[in-house]
């Protein structure tokens, strides 16, 4: 059922509910794949389905934010696993001494 948005200017809101962000990007890539096979097909007539719409959805659907944060982890992870390291060989040559 759509919901107004906050402001008459954004429209209308329809909630869609995934299990996880793997349905979600999952979703969003199939939507991806659907308009490739569209736009590279013969067999269907390209002016029946808007594909910036379906792609525009698609876009919505990838987790901008999330995958930032997921950058962040992962650059704090080889940071430590430096770190790590450097530890490991300071450690090797203290021993050596």
């Amino acid at each position: 059922m759509l919901r107004p948005a906050q402001s008459v200017c954004e429209g209308h809101i329809r909630e869609i509910k995934f299990d996880g962000y793997s349905d979600m990007i999952g979703l969003g890539v199939n939507l991806i794949r659907i308009c490739l096979h569209i736009v590279q097909s013969d067999e269907l007539d390209n002016r029946q389905i808007y594909i910036g719409s379906v792609l525009e959805l698609a876009l919505e659907l990838i987790p901008s934010t999330e995958l930032e944060l997921l950058d962040e982890i992962y650059k704090l992870k080889i940071l430590d696993s430096e770190q790590k390291e450097e530890n490991s060989k300071d450690t090797s040559e203290k021993q050596s001494t």
